[in-house]
């Protein structure tokens, strides 16, 4: 067995690369996952070969070399798994080349493959990703094997779930695709600019920056990749704005009597819009560390995504409201982020608001792939019944204290929002079976509240278009 550690500067240690003859002229080649990848993927890394996974056969006799696109990142829940869901090998038939004796005349050797190939045993081999489409078009008619051939005719053999693909059309079918790439490329950098321009000129509304024409490119690419732009279409100024909503507002009564669908189009239009800003705001503060209370302005400010948490129409009642608990010193009240109630049983419910970065579960498994919920999500948890618990004790005190006679506590929810779903498998299972047995608080993830609201616009502009 011979193994190669290649040099890479500034890059963490790649796997190893085993050899095995099978016979004269016939090899194996095995990919072996470093400590660290194993470490990462909450694998033993005492032992890596207990790991190793076949990802090459050359074949001097038939003139072949088979790929076997491999998964080597070690977050993904496939990691050392097959990385197409239906194709699994890729050969290369007839190209001549040599039999290697060393890993380091096959790290040679796959330098020499064609120039759609990745080249680089450490990323699992396969094609490069501009050159997917092949990829998925195999796995949509269910083809497992991939045979580039100098010598063979292009054909399907369904029997074998094998296409072969004459090399001279594969190369036909790669230049295609970088064709298409450049072209986008091309037409991204028009567009770029164009939009740059154009939000700087909108912000300064000043007629010595005007704003740049819409059609930057006449080919139907550009046209296409500008739709994407939100400031390439001829965009209003700020004053045309003030004018136009003024014009609308001094006229709405005769839009109302004339063309009452053009108003409830725009009002539409107008909806869609705001949600679209919304969606963009709360992606952005994914993407941050900001505190609770920032998460609970947004809710504050937008508390329609409490409804979505529900499902059905709710009312906000008060946020950092006192549910009780007041002790004889005036201290100890029990606040909660969010006091609502459904608008047409008045039954209340208690909303408990932490961050997307809260961690769901403990980083250590219980058990082998069995995780318990971490210290913030039962603190927060045990919090929350707390609040219920006073509330529904002091509900005819609160109603009297606050004049607010119309919520009832027949049988209060309490809602948390908390994390992030789990990336890995066995921690999702975890945090589901968790929060399924929660009977009493139901706990919904910051991104799936995201989900929800893309659900949404994408339903109203379904509704937009149809109409």
């Amino acid at each position: 067995m011979a193994r190669i550690y290649p040099t890479r500067i500034g890059v963490p240690e790649p796997g190893e690369l085993s050899i095995e003859e099978y016979h004269s002229g016939f090899i194996g080649v095995f990919y072996i996952p470093p400590h660290e990848r194993l470490r990462e993927a909450r694998l033993k890394s005492e032992k890596p070969e207990l790991y190793k996974r076949h990802i090459l056969d050359v074949d001097i006799t038939k003139d072949f070399v088979s790929i076997y696109p491999l998964n080597t990142l070690p977050r993904n829940s496939g990691f050392l798994e097959p990385k197409y869901d239906v194709v699994r090998s890729i050969t290369l038939e007839g190209f001549g080349f040599g039999l290697p004796e060393s890993t380091e005349e096959v790290i040679e050797m796959l330098e020499e493959l064609p120039s759609a190939f990745i080249k680089d045993y450490d990323f699992g081999l396969g094609l490069l990703k501009d050159f997917m489409p092949i990829i998925d078009f195999l796995e949509q008619v269910g083809i497992e094997h991939l045979v580039i051939s100098k010598t063979a005719e292009t054909h399907i053999s369904e029997k074998d779930s094998i296409f072969t693909m004459k090399y001279r059309e594969f190369e036909e079918f790669r230049k295609s695709m970088n064709r298409i790439t450049n072209r986008a490329r091309l037409a991204s950098k028009k567009i770029k600019s164009v939009t740059t321009n154009n939000l700087i000129a909108y912000f300064l509304d000043n007629e010595d920056y005007p704003q740049k024409p819409y059609f930057v490119g006449n080919d139907a690419l550009t046209r296409l990749i500008a739709r994407s732009s939100p400031s390439i279409p001829q965009g209003l100024s700020k004053s045309e704005q003030k004018k136009a909503v003024a014009l609308i507002e001094e006229n709405k009564k005769a839009i109302a009597k004339d063309s009452p669908e053009s108003l409830v189009k725009l009002q539409n239009t107008i909806e869609l819009v705001t949600l679209e800003q919304l969606i963009e705001k709360y992606e952005r503060m994914m993407q941050r560390r900001l505190s609770e209370s920032h998460w609970q302005n947004l809710l504050n400010q937008n508390p329609f995504i409490l409804n979505l948490a529900f499902g059905y129409p709710i009312v906000k009642i008060h946020d950092q409201a006192s549910v009780g608990g007041r002790k004889l010193t005036g201290e100890g009240d029990k606040i909660t982020d969010f006091l609502v109630k459904n608008s047409m049983t008045n039954n209340c419910a208690i909303f408990e608001i932490k961050t997307p970065q809260t961690k769901l579960l403990n980083k250590t498994p219980y058990r082998e792939s069995v995780y318990t919920p971490s210290k913030d999500v039962a603190g927060s948890v045990n919090q929350v019944l707390d609040q219920k618990y006073k509330f529904q004790k002091e509900i005819a005190m609160l109603k009297e204290n606050t004049g607010i006679y119309d919520m009832e506590a027949y049988a209060t929810q309490c809602v948390l929002i908390v994390g992030t779903v789990p990336e890995d498998k066995e921690e999702r299972k975890s945090f589901e079976l968790f929060r399924r047995n929660s009977k009493d608080v139901e706990i919904v993830t910051f991104d799936e509240l995201l989900n929800k609201l893309k659900d949404l616009r994408d339903f109203l502009l379904e509704d937009s278009e149809s109409s």
